[in-house]
C-alpha cells in the first residue's frame, strides 16, 4: 500500500496553535497529539487545517507501527561505534522491520517509532537518515525531535531551524515519490518463515543481519507463498523449529530443481531424491536436486550472525544486485516497477556525512541514470555499461540519495 500520510509526534511543549506554522511545505500531514486539555487548541487548529490527527499509541485505521531504533552507525561508549573485525561499524536499521510488518499486513501503511537516543545530539545528517531509513523501504518514520532540538527550535538557533529544514525537505521529497513505495523489492534471498513464536528471534535476526552484510532479503511468509514469492531468488533460508507442510516442502523443492538453493537446518527432515555433494561448506551437509543444491546445517541454527553470513556466501557475491565501494557504513534497498521498466536503489549512508566520491554496480540492463536527494531536483549521471549490469561514479552526496535507474 502506497502511504498516504506523512506522521509526527506533537512535542507537549508547542501548546501555542501558531506552532503549526512550522509544518507549512514540510510535507507533514498527520500529528499524534497527547490527550492534555493544554494541547486541545492545537488539536482543534490542527483539524480545522486539514491535518489527520490521533493519539499516541492509537493510529488511523489501515496503519500498523511498528517500534524501531534510532538508525546510524552503532553506539558504543565514549562514542566508540561496534565493527567486526574486517568490517566497518554495524548500523541500526528499520528496513527490515518495515518489510516484515508490510509481508504481515499488506493493505497497510507501516510507521515506524524511534526516537534519538538519550544523550546522542541528532543533528541535520541524523534526522535525515532517520526519514530515510523507512521510507526508503516503503514505510514512513513517526518523525519525534529530541529534547534538545526542540529547545533549539523554541529559541530560533540557526542550526536547529538548519536540521528542521532538512528534515521537512526528506518528508516532502518522500511524499513526492509515493510510487517508489509500490515498487516490487530485489533481492537474491529469502527467508521462510512465520516469524513468530520459537521461529521469532532467529529469524528476525536473520533478516536485520543478512541486511547488515549488505543483502536484503525478502519476507516470505510461509502460509503465503506462491510461485511468483521465488521471483529473482537464488536462495532461500528456511530455519523454522518446525519441518514445511508438504505443500511449501513441494514449492521449496520444485525450486530447488529449477536451480535454486535451499539452507536449512536438522529440523526440514531427511533429504529425499537428492544426493551428497563433496561439502562445499563446513557447517553443512550438502545435496544436488536437479538443477539447484540443497545445504542442510550439521546442527540446528542457533546463531542469527553466522546463518545470515553462510548464507550470503553459499549464494555468492558473484550475483550480488548492488555492490557499493567506498560506501562506508551504508546500506541499499533496491526495487523495481512492475513492467520492470523503471527501478531505484536508495543509498542510505548511516555515518554523519555521504562519502566524496563512490561507485555503485547495479544488476540489470538500463539505459539511463539519475541521483536525486531531497533538496536536489535531480541530476543525470553516467553510466558504464557492462555484460549484465551498469557502473555509476557517484559525485559527492549527503546522507542519502535515490539512484533511479531507466530500462
Amino acid at each position: 500500500m502506497i502511504p498516504e500520510w506523512a506522521p509526527m509526534r506533537w512535542p507537549s511543549a508547542w501548546q501555542d496553535p501558531s506552532s503549526l506554522d512550522l509544518l507549512k511545505g514540510s510535507g507533514i500531514n498527520f500529528l499524534l497529539i497527547e490527550n492534555h486539555a493544554e494541547l486541545d487548541a492545537v488539536r482543534a487548529a490542527a483539524r480545522q487545517q486539514g491535518f489527520g490527527v490521533a493519539a499516541p499509541g492509537s493510529p488511523p485505521a489501515g496503519v500498523t507501527v511498528v517500534q524501531g531504533v534510532w538508525p546510524g552507525a552503532m553506539g558504543g561508549p565514549q562514542d566508540r561505534v561496534a565493527a567486526g573485525p574486517t568490517g566497518v561499524p554495524w548500523v541500526d536499521s528499520n528496513g527490515w522491520a518495515v518489510l516484515l510488518a508490510a509481508a504481515r499486513r499488506p493493505e497497510s501503511a507501516v510507521w515506524v517509532e524511534a526516537s534519538p537516543k538519550e544523550g546522542q545530539p541528532a543533528g541535520p545528517a541524523g534526522y535525515l537518515v532517520a526519514v530515510a531509513d523507512s521510507a526508503a523501504y516503503g514505510g514512513r518514520w513517526i518523525i519525534s525531535l529530541g529534547g534538545a532540538l526542540l529547545q533549539s527550535l523554541a529559541a530560533g538557533k540557526s542550526e536547529a531551524l538548519e536540521t528542521w529544514g532538512k528534515l521537512s525537505a526528506a518528508t516532502a521529497f518522500f511524499n513526492a515519490h509515493k510510487e517508489w513505495a509500490g515498487y516490487s523489492q530485489r533481492a537474491l534471498i529469502g527467508v521462510i518463515s512465520d516469524f513468530a513464536g520459537e521461529n521469532e528471534f532467529l529469524n528476525q535476526e536473520i533478516l536485520n543481519l543478512a541486511a547488515r552484510a549488505g543483502e536484503p532479503c525478502r519476507v516470505m511468509l510461509k502460509d503465503r507463498v506462491a510461485a511468483a514469492s521465488f521471483r529473482g531468488l537464488r536462495g532461500v533460508i528456511y530455519a523454522d523449529t518446525g519441518a514445511p507442510a508438504p505443500a511449501l516442502r513441494e514449492q521449496i523443492l520444485d525450486f530447488v530443481k529449477g536451480g535454486g538453493l535451499l539452507i536449512t537446518a536438522p529440523q526440514w527432515g531427511k533429504v529425499e531424491n537428492a544426493r551428497p555433494v563433496a561439502p562445499e561448506h563446513p557447517r553443512y551437509a550438502c545435496y544436488a536436486s536437479g538443477k539447484g543444491r540443497i545445504a542442510q546445517a550439521r546442527e540446528h541454527l542457533n546463531d542469527a550472525y553466522e546463518a545470515a553470513n553462510d548464507a550470503v556466501v553459499m549464494v555468492s557475491h558473484r550475483y550480488d544486485l548492488v555492490r557499493l565501494w567506498n560506501g562506508g557504513s551504508s546500506g541499499f534497498y533496491f526495487a523495481e516497477s512492475e513492467d520492470r521498466r523503471r527501478a531505484v536503489v536508495h543509498l542510505i549512508f548511516y555515518a554523519d556525512h555521504g562519502p566524496a566520491f563512490s561507485t555503485v554496480r547495479v544488476a540489470g540492463k538500463y539505459r539511463s541514470a539519475a541521483i536525486l536527494a531531497p533538496g536536489d531536483p535531480g541530476r543525470r549521471v553516467e553510466m558504464l555499461a557492462q555484460k549484465d549490469a551498469v557502473e555509476v561514479h557517484l559525485p559527492q552526496v549527503p546522507v542519502y540519495v535515490a539512484l533511479q535507474l531507466e530500462a
